[in-house]
């Protein structure tokens, strides 16, 4: 049995940095992306370049979906908008319920569907729990870069090593 979480794929990368051409080769066709610190700072609104970029590029290969723990429908919803995606806000991740809808409404089947996130103790657990895969990013700063330091991560690796 496989632990709720083990990420598939530990980039070490911010978002944009990821090569879409491995996603492809590891089969995936879906993608759902969580919002705040993996696509933008969550005290930010406006939306790196370098986060735009990767997502209009992404477009062309994937179907992209976000989903958001924010219970911020207007936040949310301003972002899709601006990234032309739908959406779910106040996800409950680590819950899956709203994520096996997600995955229903898109008709992906799982194997071929990974969850972005910046967060082992939502968005990895979630996917492993949903069963699709699950690629851990760089949480990003105001400046839209990727954060050197991030105490969050690093406890939540700490408590993963601890209870495998």
């Amino acid at each position: 049995m496989r632990s709720i979480l083990k990420v598939h794929w530990d980039s070490n990368l911010p978002i944009y940095e990821i090569s879409q051409s491995e996603l492809k080769k590891e089969g995936i066709n879906c993608l759902l992306l969580d919002v705040d610190g993996t696509l933008l700072n969550r005290k930010s609104t406006n939306i790196p370049i370098a986060v735009k970029t990767w997502i209009f590029e992404s477009k062309k290969l994937f179907t992209l979906y976000l989903i958001s723990n924010n219970p911020s429908k207007e936040r949310i919803a301003k972002i899709a908008k601006e990234l032309k995606l739908r959406y779910k806000h106040k996800a409950f991740k680590p819950r899956k319920k709203i994520m096996m809808n997600v995955i229903e409404e898109i008709s992906y089947e799982s194997k071929n569907t990974a969850i972005i996130g910046d967060r082992i103790f939502t968005d990895i657990i979630v996917g492993n729990r949903c069963n699709i895969k699950t690629i851990l990013v760089k949480r990003l700063n105001r400046d839209g870069l990727p954060m050197k330091f991030n105490l969050t991560l690093i406890i939540e690796k700490l408590i993963s090593f601890l209870i495998k």
